[in-house]
């Protein structure tokens, strides 16, 4: 199936689109007119953020001026359970909290693009209600009292537009809330801001023809990943505390990597996406997870203890297992890591493969840890031909017919990312009942062979979470050390690494496969020279991903822990 652009009917929502991103504009300018005039007095160009390898994440720092020193020690130096216990002792207030991360979320749109919404007044009359429900009861009224949360804006939240980015929706005032906002703001979150996704929710870059791309706090000139990029941009940029995005095949993961932050993508139902627009809604054979974003992993894990213990997930969603979230897993006294330098399809680029490398020589030193080199009980490069294969097909197995329906409304034309989502490896045909189930046996055994295989030599698995280090504007067309786990439905942690690209060191092209994955990945779709310019990566940082067993999740998050504190990487 394939519907055409209407370049006509596209003109008239030209005057909605304007509106929307002036709406967006006038709450930054409305908030503090004197912050926001210092910010455009004092932040680079657009132009100059687009074109230059700009770190961003130095704006929200105290010597660059823009934020007072408490303001820059609130959302620089101060972790969820310091927030929250300054509110306690009364050192700091909610509002304080809130009017701190609001300015540094408007400097984190001025440089990266990342906002759809700003949510503002509602989020200081929630932050003075709190104050006052403190002042009253001299107790917090919940584990997140007056902590600053950014959403993913396909998360619908009541009386709010909620378009998920297609054009079409930009009219869609939603009756009802996601179930995780619900549960979020009961433990006293207070939302400000929602932030950026692509086009079709379907793309490892963020880009968009409501307010067009992203940029990479850690290089401006480079992609922030995709889907959940605006959350990774707002997280890397202090402009929040906790970010909740979604993945379905990396979409939570790459923009962790790509902007050096942590993420947690939860095995499939243990965290609720009840509410939230998709352009997929009843296929269930790659199932979609939301999960937070966040600049420590002890923030990913008091989140998820709070989310899964406290508010119980499975008394508002039917789909969601009623499993705890264990605050004290165990862990081997020697505990087997099993590395993963490649997934035997697609080659890293030398600065990824580099930070492996480091990582795993480091863990290797350690009698905690024993390294495991996976590579002869991994799957073979004609299955996992098969996998990707079988996960790029059944994304699509309606024909993308719900997909093309939501954009053809408008007339909006594809970005290249979302036509080449639409027809990967040349085929949209709509599957018969037939061959979905055929493909369902063979996720199945992927996912068995994984724990037959794999798992038996070791208890977490260290991989790459991109080919590349981020990655260049829409470029992204290998989603292969994500989307594998999301076929099989095994929970990943990603963090940081002290090692990024070197422009130098990394320009040498290693021996490459003879594979049409490969080539994508290294030449491009259309399979011309390579595309690889060390140069463009300039910036670029690595992040990998740790995987572990089913509903094991705690475990995950546990080891990365042990792992980081390792390598001598802590909160961003």
């Amino acid at each position: 199936m394939s519907l055409p652009y209407n370049p006509d009917n596209f003109k008239q929502y030209q005057p909605v689109i304007e509106a929307y991103v002036k709406a967006r504009d006038q709450a930054m300018q409305k908030f503090d007119p004197e912050f926001y005039a210092a910010c455009i007095e004092k932040l680079p160009s657009q132009h100059e953020l687009d074109t230059q390898p700009i770190n961003a994440t130095e704006f929200v720092t105290a010597r660059y001026g823009l934020l007072s020193a408490k303001e820059a020690a609130i959302v620089n130096d101060f972790p969820l359970p310091e927030l929250l216990s300054k509110q306690l002792s009364g050192q700091l207030t909610a509002v304080q909290i809130a009017r701190a991360f609001i300015k540094s979320a408007i400097i984190a749109q001025l440089a990266t693009n990342c906002v759809m919404e700003f949510l503002f007044p509602e989020a200081l009359e929630k932050a003075a209600s709190l104050d006052a429900y403190l002042q009253q009861h001299g107790t917090l009224r919940g584990p997140l009292h007056g902590i600053p949360v950014s959403l993913k804006e396909h998360m619908c939240m009541k009386g709010h537009v909620t378009h998920a980015s297609y054009v079409s929706l930009l009219g869609n005032v939603t009756e009802n809330t996601c179930v995780t906002i619900q549960m979020l703001a009961d433990m006293g979150a207070v939302f400000h801001v929602r932030t950026s996704q692509p086009q079709a929710i379907m793309h490892l870059d963020t880009d968009n023809n409501i307010i067009g791309r992203t940029r990479n706090p850690c290089s401006t000139m480079l992609s922030p990943g995709g889907s959940s990029g605006g959350e990774s941009a707002m997280i890397a940029m202090h402009g929040s505390v906790l970010g909740i995005g979604s993945d379905i095949g990396g979409s939570i993961r790459a923009p962790a990597a790509f902007a050096n932050i942590y993420g947690l993508r939860p095995t499939s139902k243990r965290f609720s996406g009840m509410n939230a627009i998709s352009g997929g809604k009843g296929q269930e054979s790659v199932p979609a997870t939301m999960g937070p974003l966040a600049r420590s992993l002890d923030e990913l894990d008091a989140l998820m203890n709070y989310y899964v213990n406290e508010s119980k997930p499975w008394l508002y969603d039917p789909t969601c297992i009623p499993l705890p979230w264990d605050t004290k897993p165990e862990l081997p006294a020697k505990i087997r890591i099993g590395v993963l330098f490649s997934d035997h399809l697609v080659t890293p680029f030398p600065a990824v493969t580099n930070a492996m490398k480091h990582v795993t020589e480091k863990l290797a030193q350690l009698p905690e840890f024993e390294v495991v080199d996976l590579d002869p009980y991994w799957l073979s490069e004609e299955e996992m031909t098969q996998a990707i294969d079988t996960v790029c097909t059944l994304y699509i197995c309606d024909g993308n017919r719900q997909q093309q329906e939501l954009i053809h409304k408008s007339g909006e034309p594809l970005l290249a990312l979302t036509e080449f989502f639409f027809n990967p490896y040349g085929g949209n045909d709509a599957l018969s009942v037939y061959e979905n189930r055929k493909l369902n046996l063979v996720r199945d055994n992927m996912r068995l062979q994984v724990f037959q295989r794999v798992f038996p030599h070791c208890d977490f698995i260290l991989s790459p979470t991109y080919f590349a280090p981020s990655e260049q504007p829409h470029e992204s067309f290998y989603w292969g050390y994500t989307s594998f786990w999301n076929l099989t439905d095994y929970p990943n942690v990603v963090f940081p690494t002290p090692y990024g690209h070197h422009v130098e060191r990394d320009a040498t092209i290693p021996t490459l496969r003879d594979n049409r994955y490969e080539k994508v990945a290294w030449n491009g779709p259309t399979g011309g020279q390579l595309r690889y310019d060390s140069s463009k990566y300039e910036g670029g940082p690595v992040a990998l991903q740790l995987t572990g067993p089913r509903f094991r999740d705690e475990t995950v998050v546990a080891a990365a822990k042990k792992i980081t504190a390792a390598i001598g990487i802590d909160r961003r």
